[in-house]
């Protein structure tokens, strides 16, 4: 049995509705094509984290700064194929 492939129109709604799901948890959109979408869900800092840190000792919060510091923002890359499977890289 052979499998239709699905025209552009098609593969594009099925990314819109994979990119609304990744909006819906913090991610923005950063570029976008038919078939394929890179969205970036940026690092955030955590006031409770830091003052916690802060009340225990000092030093915790620097350690906690120095960890954010770190930290990078959560890529992930979508790509819808012919067939119309999402294909998830993050």
């Amino acid at each position: 049995m052979t499998q239709l492939t699905l025209s552009i129109t098609e593969r594009k709604a099925i990314l819109d509705r994979e990119v609304v799901k990744y909006v819906k948890r913090g991610y923005r959109v950063q570029s976008r094509t038919d078939t394929e979408a890179q969205l970036v869900r940026p690092k955030r800092f955590s006031f409770f984290w830091a003052f916690l840190w802060f009340l225990l000792i000092v030093v915790g919060l620097l350690v906690y700064l120095l960890y954010y510091a770190s930290k990078k923002d959560e890529t992930v890359y979508l790509q819808v194929d012919e067939l119309g499977r999402v294909k998830r890289t993050k």
